[in-house]
């Protein structure tokens, strides 16, 4: 019963921050070249038990596609680490890609989709073994800075915060 509680209060929380969020983007981008972001998020592993995964990306540029989409390119470095009995850890680092779903025209009753960045990532994974890896999600930004962070990928699949300087 306690679980239930805990879960139902968590998923109320998160729902007033998408009904309570301030417009993130600015001329189509969230993730803008030159800032810097840093995230952490708890989750299920891939194989079993609890993981805790993190890091932080530069944007360092930024690319048009028919000159309506912008994209924003970085390098990311992330940390993944399971909660088990031997603590598996994972590091990478990776170049990234991400778009802001405010760089389309919404109706009105969609607007809250423009405070929503999806990215992916591609990279070399240093730990536990030389090896190409990839992430990829989604922010959800309750304002300028704040935002709920969904991604998959080097350690495991998490929800998290991530935090826009």
């Amino acid at each position: 019963m306690a679980k239930r509680t805990a879960l139902l209060i968590a998923a109320l929380a998160v729902l007033s921050g998408f009904a309570f969020a301030e417009p993130a983007a600015k001329d189509g981008m969230i993730i803008a070249p030159g800032t810097l972001n840093a995230n952490v998020g708890i989750g299920y592993g891939y194989v079993w038990g609890l993981d805790i995964g993190g890091g932080a990306e530069f944007a360092i540029g930024k690319f048009m596609i028919g000159e309506t989409l912008p994209f924003t390119y970085g390098a990311a470095a992330r940390a993944g680490i399971g909660i088990g009995d031997t603590f598996p850890l994972s590091v990478a680092a990776l170049g990234t890609v991400h778009f802001c779903w405010g760089a389309l025209e919404w109706p009105d009753e969609l607007a809250w989709l423009a405070n929503i960045d999806s990215y992916i990532g591609l990279g070399i994974q240093i730990l536990p073994g030389i090896g190409i890896n990839s992430i990829g999600g989604s922010s959800y930004f309750i304002n300028e800075h704040l935002a709920v962070n969904f991604e998959g990928g080097l350690r495991a699949s998490y929800v998290g915060v991530l935090y826009k300087f």
